[in-house]
């Protein structure tokens, strides 16, 4: 699984291809999606249920999962969780308040290599300059690792803050070899504030790249 290892026991975690059948969701599901293409309509019914499927493995019931005014989940009371796919997999990851757990993140791309202009976009002037330091062929994977790292970072904080920003908030050390990485904030964004460290996991494997992280 794509997932292993990745949290420990007192998160629950499922994962899918993409297929999905709309028709199974609930009814104030389907209406988030209604207008939308097919393939945002197999995305969204993959996470669903992969979410249900990871709220089963804990015990809890199967519940609606609506979409609120910020197109985040809404999650059941006493829960919380994320949604991530790629353009072949789905992943979803929960976890009960009562076990200790504030918000959760996750993050799966495919391990494609991106194009090093986007280093300027994703990167802050740190991380380009320890870009600089790193093999040229490795480049393009680690500026997609780093992109990870950060939607999974953002993901995390945003059940706790609600607070929308772009990737020159947070700056990333990545621990490949370890499977680990450091978030930074570079800006305040309360209850954080510059320069409070969340830490994650990451892994390259069997051609994707996730990246998870947990807020106690």
């Amino acid at each position: 699984m794509l997932l292993e290892g990745m949290f420990d026991p007192s998160v629950s975690v499922a994962e899918s291809d993409l297929l999905g059948d709309v028709s199974k969701l609930y009814p104030e599901e389907r209406t988030a999606i209604a207008s939308a293409v097919r393939s945002r309509q197999q995305e969204f019914t993959a996470g669903r249920t992969c979410a249900r499927r990871a709220m089963g493995h804990l015990g809890l019931p199967e519940m609606a999962i609506p979409v609120g005014s910020d197109r985040a989940p809404i999650w059941p009371a006493g829960i919380t969780g994320s949604i991530s796919h790629s353009t072949t997999r789905c992943v979803a990851a929960i976890g009960r308040h009562s076990d200790g757990i504030k918000a959760l993140g996750l993050d799966l791309e495919e391990a494609t290599p991106l194009d090093d202009t986007y280093a300027q976009e994703i990167c802050t002037p740190r991380e380009r300059q320890w870009l600089n330091r790193q093999q040229w062929g490795s480049r393009g994977r680690l500026v997609k690792a780093i992109f990870s790292a950060k939607e999974c970072t953002y993901k995390c904080q945003y059940g706790l803050t609600r607070t929308m920003f772009g990737f020159e908030a947070i700056r990333v050390e990545l621990d490949l070899a370890d499977g680990h990485f450091a978030a930074y904030f570079e800006i305040d964004v309360p209850p954080f504030r510059t320069g409070d460290r969340l830490l994650g996991q990451i892994r390259l494997r069997d051609g994707y790249v996730v990246a998870g992280m947990i807020i106690r």
